[in-house]
């Protein structure tokens, strides 16, 4: 007995072929809404039948697999490392993850559309929306510059940073965009366009963020690990926090004409500033482990995730 139950192509050239029903027929008489599920017609309905997976499966698998042991700009559309690799040293990061469901990723991609269309050309924009196999990524917004820890403090940094940040006097919050603008990184030769993003009724002083990045420049400090936005006086700090969406190495101020730089001000933004982003934990990721820190939790405890690779 076969395994499945197909005519073969002779008993339909019998009965004179009259109706091979496709795959996607068929399965489009069964369910209606079918058609929307197609490769490249996806729709919501797909997405909202499928329950969300646990974010810890999500940081299995936050790294890119290494494609050369030294810094090779030519298979990152030209970027150097921020942080150069040492042997025996860790870059290291801390953040808050976001990853923006259907709707916002939709339109998210909409808006750089627009975008690049507003720059007609005058700059090549790079998007961190989609892989390079057109799957969607998280954005993030950092808490500390890149920091490179070595063997011996790697462990001892996690531990400290953990303590600090689930030690139960930081309870989950909303932050939302509000506005769109060009970030001009001190650490490498890139400009970002950003959403710029601010506490959910905070009026405008941020003050768990603020809290948060206090917490993470006080543990780089420790390790004497460059500080993030220690150089901007405490007003401009509010300000800085930023979701990066797109780069390029142009600088906007000098590579931009001030006409479209104005014309960025009159994008349709008012769908994304009514985004509110919910923030139940922070991520520290150290070379190829990301551990994820819950704001809600007391102790000292945390949820470890990942260990893909080794590094020295």
């Amino acid at each position: 007995m076969p395994l499945v139950n197909y005519s073969s192509s002779s008993d339909d050239e019998a009965s004179g072929g009259s109706h091979r029903e496709t795959v996607a027929e068929r399965q489009s008489n069964r369910d209606p809404d079918a058609s929307a599920n197609r490769p490249g017609e996806v729709g919501k309905a797909q997405h909202s039948s499928l329950p969300p997976l646990p974010s810890a499966f999500h940081d299995l698998y936050a790294a890119t697999v290494r494609q050369s042991t030294v810094d090779d700009p030519s298979l990152h559309q030209g970027r150097k490392r921020q942080v150069p690799h040492i042997a025996g040293h860790w870059p290291s990061h801390v953040y808050i993850e976001w990853r923006p469901n259907y709707e916002q990723h939709a339109a998210l991609t909409r808006l750089l559309t627009t975008v690049e269309t507003t720059l007609n050309g005058e700059i090549k924009l790079h998007q961190f929306m989609t892989s390079d196999l057109g799957a969607p990524l998280p954005l993030h917004v950092s808490l500390s510059r890149p920091l490179s820890l070595q063997t011996a403090e790697k462990d001892d940094f996690l531990s400290r940073v953990t303590e600090s940040l689930a030690s139960g006097s930081m309870q989950p919050f909303e932050i939302q965009p509000r506005n769109l603008a060009w970030f001009t990184s001190p650490d490498s030769n890139r400009s970002f366009l950003v959403l710029g993003v601010s506490t959910t009724g905070g009026e405008g002083n941020n003050k768990q963020l603020m809290e948060l990045l206090e917490k993470s420049n006080a543990a780089s400090s420790r390790f004497k690990q460059p500080l993030l936005y220690q150089s901007q006086d405490a007003d401009m700090a509010r300000t800085a926090f930023h979701i990066s969406i797109a780069w390029t190495f142009a600088k906007p101020g000098h590579d931009l004409s001030q006409a479209t730089l104005d014309l960025f001000q009159k994008l349709p933004l008012e769908e994304v500033m009514g985004w509110k982003i919910n923030v139940s934990s922070v991520k520290v990721k150290i070379g190829n482990a990301v551990t994820s820190i819950e704001l809600s939790r007391r102790g000292s405890g945390s949820d470890r995730t990942r260990l893909l690779f080794d590094e020295s």
